[in-house]
């Protein structure tokens, strides 16, 4: 069988070849676990591909490793949503972590992750160190605030916001706010943006919210295979310059924590390049004229 998801009229990402191992309706959406010869597993939800075992490193790496390198101790995380592991995974590589909290709205996702998508979460479910809340993720961290709980770093792993889904609140007013409200004093957040190319005005769109609840906020760009697409995600903080973090710096600080060795993607020499953006995503998504 085949996948196709439209990215605009007119424009699709499509996978071939795919054999379907797990079909699952849930009372939130309907959960698909493929695997080709290319992608390895590959992790649907709703008609949309979220992540494969062969390139899914990519975005679970660059949403994860810049903001928690320029944060420089992170202790503590919260995943809103993520319930394939591999965001969570990525975090319990810094040797400074002690807990990492998922939550996730469908239980059903983390127990097909479990089954079938080992490639993806390593094991992170089974690590002392994580603990997954799950409910809707608005209400999670609205609780959280409430409890004076704070996070060092958010990952907002979810489907982007113009899917009109179930995780399309969080992306709004309330959910941006709660976020805030749970980052620690000189936390950092990200979150997927879509593809810029062929969406700019819901990038657009998110990046002016983030910018009414943050001081810092930067995208960053890299191309996703299995999304067919050139893909963007957004760093927000009062504090972390992430964009502006020292690429010698970062080097030492992941030769200290010994995880270079781990990665496939993200390095301190591609740092300064993933904030790099054309010009025409410069004016698309709002950014100013480029910096010299």
């Amino acid at each position: 069988m085949q996948w196709a998801e439209w990215l605009v009229p007119g424009a699709a990402a499509t996978l071939a070849d795919i054999r379907l191992l797990a079909s699952v309706r849930t009372p939130h959406q309907h959960i698909e676990i493929g695997e080709s010869a290319l992608f390895g597993r590959i992790f649907r939800l709703d008609g949309r591909i979220m992540s494969t075992e062969a390139d899914g490193y990519i975005q679970h790496e660059l949403m994860v490793h810049p903001m928690a390198l320029a944060h420089g101790a992170p202790a503590c995380a919260l995943v809103v949503g993520g319930g394939d592991g591999a965001s969570a995974r990525e975090l319990l590589r810094m040797p400074g972590m002690r807990e990492v909290v998922v939550a996730e709205l469908d239980a059903g996702v983390i127990a097909l992750a479990r089954t079938w998508l080992g490639g993806l979460h390593g094991g992170a479910f089974d690590d002392p160190r994580v603990a997954v809340e799950i409910g809707d993720a608005l209400a999670t961290m609205q609780r959280f605030a409430a409890q004076d709980r704070r996070f060092d770093l958010i990952v907002f792993d979810l489907t982007e916001a113009d899917d009109g889904g179930p995780a399309s609140a969080l992306f709004e007013t309330a959910g941006l706010h709660a976020a805030r409200r749970c980052l620690a004093p000189g936390g950092a957040l990200s979150l997927h943006l879509g593809p810029p190319w062929h969406r700019p005005r819901t990038a657009a769109l998110l990046l002016e919210r983030l910018r009414g609840h943050f001081t810092l906020v930067q995208p960053l760009t890299a191309y996703v295979p299995a999304y067919g697409a050139l893909w963007a995600i957004a760093i927000a903080s009062d504090t972390v310059d992430v964009r502006g973090a020292c690429p010698q710096s970062l080097a030492r600080r992941l030769a200290d924590w010994d995880m270079q060795q781990a990665l496939r993607c993200y390095h301190p020499g591609l740092h300064q390049a993933l904030f790099a953006l054309p010009l025409h995503l410069h004016a698309a998504l709002g950014e100013g004229p480029p910096r010299p």
